[in-house]
């Protein structure tokens, strides 16, 4: 396998005057360095692009966790300094200010060389505005028959109040003018999160966000007014829901009743109130006008300074799920991890013969080098079926959504076997699947 040298930037020296000791700022400083896995120009293209996605996706958690935080801090008039001596607004500054200096990196680079080099490659990501006629009416057709049809567009007025925005959804502000008035009116639609955010083009190599095919074709939605505008905008919310009492960063239950069960609850609870809780940015597009983010920020109880705008695309996390099927050397080598020696004859048919492999002498894995599904998974399935084995225990922090260590527990518990499994419930933003998953296997 061919060698890649990352090169990540070396974090601050502790006697540095710009040293990071704030928990806060050291999140931060861990996305700046997978930031500068996004600049190395000696990277895969489409690794870089991943990496871009990657940083979306911090920023996004930081939002959601770390800053959420700071703002209850800060609502509540906590003045205690924090280890490097800062208050909690002075926290905020210093965090939104690095958060700026990121985005302005991740702007730049994506307009001067991830853009240009999928272009390149034959794998655009084009603006609509830059399509020609015929591409243009093939999206449209698209749009009529995919899109549109689950597109529900909900206006705000005396009697319809501003609609509730979900987390991270992309959604479009849209001002139409109505016959006979002055005053525009405001119509929120959100872009669907059941269609694919990066439409290919018909036939053709290169792709079109969702957001702007359905910018572009407002006119379907609105056929009988005269002007329409439509911006991009979208809202993070924290993780701490706003309908209990301000906590601190961290889950901390020491002064939770000891009620068997009550933790589950509590964070069951909490999982329904992030849903609906306070918004902590507003991601508007550049061309966005002051008034009607203004606007916006009232209706979503944001302060001026948790605005930020872009000049590219909203939503970077996405690039994760932006897939090519060819240009492999735009890409690391696939990994191909490997069966232990000792693991490679075995009969996976045959329950006992892990078990006896087993026997013969300690073995060491080193995952991924080796192969997950071939070693602990075949292990568990094995213990699952085999009549000798009584009892199986053990702990689940994370795990995928369709587990097949979870389908193996479940079938030794179905054959009358003992199984006892620890399943982390606070694990952050993975509460509600390992809750499901305790309740399944219960």
């Amino acid at each position: 396998m061919e060698a890649h040298q990352l090169k990540i930037a070396p974090p601050v020296s502790p006697d540095h005057p710009k040293a990071i000791i704030n928990r806060e700022l050291s999140w931060l400083n861990f996305a700046r360095r997978v930031l500068s896995l996004v600049e190395d120009p000696d990277l895969p293209l489409l690794e870089r692009l991943r990496f871009m996605g990657i940083v979306g996706m911090l920023h996004d958690e930081f939002f959601m966790k770390r800053m959420s935080g700071i703002k209850q801090q800060i609502r509540r008039g906590v003045e205690k300094l924090s280890v490097d001596g800062l208050t909690p607004k002075q926290e905020f500054e210093a965090c939104r200010n690095e958060v700026l200096s990121q985005a302005k990196i991740l702007s730049r680079t994506l307009k001067e060389e991830m853009l240009p080099g999928l272009r390149k490659n034959g794998i655009p990501i084009l603006d609509f505005s830059d399509l020609t006629k015929r591409q243009k009416k093939n999206l449209q057709a698209y749009f009529r028959s995919s899109v549109l049809p689950i597109l529900t567009p909900l206006a705000v007025d005396a009697e319809h109040p501003f609609p509730f925005i979900s987390n991270m959804g992309l959604n479009l502000a849209v001002e139409v003018s109505m016959k006979g008035k002055k005053s525009k009116r405001f119509v929120r639609i959100k872009v669907p999160g059941n269609r694919p955010r990066w439409v290919p083009l018909p036939e053709e190599k290169g792709f079109v966000p969702l957001e702007q095919i359905i910018a572009a074709n407002l006119r379907d939605l609105f056929p009988n007014l005269k002007d329409i505008d439509g911006y991009f905008f979208r809202v993070t919310r924290g993780a701490e829901g706003e309908s209990q009492e301000a906590q601190d960063l961290d889950y901390d239950y020491s002064d939770i009743q000891f009620i068997p069960g009550s933790i589950i609850q509590q964070v069951t609870n909490e999982l329904k109130a992030r849903r609906f809780a306070g918004c902590v940015r507003l991601q508007v597009q550049e061309k966005m006008p002051k008034r009607l983010r203004q606007w916006l920020a009232r209706q979503l109880d944001v302060d001026i300074q948790n605005i930020y705008e872009t000049d590219r695309l909203l939503g970077l996390s996405d690039l994760m799920d932006f897939r090519i099927d060819d240009h492999e050397h735009l890409r690391y080598p696939i990994h191909q991890p490997i069966t232990h020696a000792r693991l490679r004859n075995i009969d996976v048919h045959d329950s006992a013969a892990i078990f006896r492999c087993i026997r013969e002498g300690d073995m060491m894995l080193h995952h991924p080098y080796h192969n997950f599904d071939t070693s602990v998974v075949q292990f568990i399935r094995s213990a699952a079926i085999d009549p000798q084995v009584l009892a199986i225990k053990l702990t689940i922090y994370r795990t995928s959504s369709d587990s097949p260590i979870i389908r193996a527990l479940t079938e030794a518990a179905r054959r009358g076997k003992q199984v006892a499994v620890l399943v982390e419930v606070t694990a952050r933003f993975d509460e509600a699947p390992n809750i499901a998953w305790g309740k399944l296997l219960e």
